[in-house]
């Protein structure tokens, strides 16, 4: 069985955008626009917060300083997911990583790198694996999960000294197969102050 088997349920995931954007997609007048930079770290997709509305508040507040700002909630099917939770699945991605370097490497070409928000080389990795599973299962990788830790200045980001618990860890989805985002919301924002 592929190790991102149907998972057969649904999640709420949250996308901050700009409003005009927001009632556009809600309106049914345009649908979502894939991610497709070369640093996306989960690869090119819709992404969404799962189930963290403030997340899109505050992104969509930092992305797009100055204009105004909305966030839609999306009902989403994960369909095949490849959840990067999933140890069997963390441990795939590590054989897909070493693959995709070895290929470079004999092409005699650069392995990309992560430069500090730009995770150039997570985005070659999760497509190389994206492209070799769903050859290898003729099967569509739908959606991708992973968790979000921030890094750099611990002390900053941990809640207290020495523990795993940190500001801004989420859960974040990246929507591959658009047709799996089964209905879509407007969200009100409750606390104008925050986000």
């Amino acid at each position: 069985m592929p190790i991102f088997a149907d998972y057969h349920r649904t999640v709420i995931g949250y996308h901050g955008t700009r409003q005009d954007r927001a009632l556009e997609i809600v309106s049914g007048r345009a649908g979502f626009a894939p991610s497709v930079n070369a640093w996306d770290w989960l690869g090119h997709g819709v992404y969404f917060w799962e189930y963290a509305p403030q997340q899109a508040w505050r992104w969509a507040k930092q992305r797009y300083a100055g204009e105004e700002i909305g966030v839609v909630a999306s009902m989403i099917r994960l369909g095949n997911c490849l959840d990067l939770v999933d140890p069997r699945n963390a441990a795939e991605l590590v054989n897909r990583h070493r693959r995709l370097v070895d290929r470079i490497r004999k092409a005699g070409g650069r392995v990309p790198v992560n430069v500090r928000s730009k995770k150039y080389l997570d985005c070659a990795v999760l497509e190389f694996a994206y492209a070799t599973l769903e050859s290898e299962w003729n099967e569509q990788i739908d959606s991708s999960r992973g968790v979000y830790v921030p890094t750099g200045g611990q002390s900053q980001r941990r809640l207290w000294a020495g523990s795993w618990l940190c500001h801004n860890t989420h859960v974040q989805l990246c929507v591959r197969n658009t047709q799996n985002i089964l209905g879509t919301w407007l969200v009100k924002r409750v606390d104008q102050n925050e986000g």
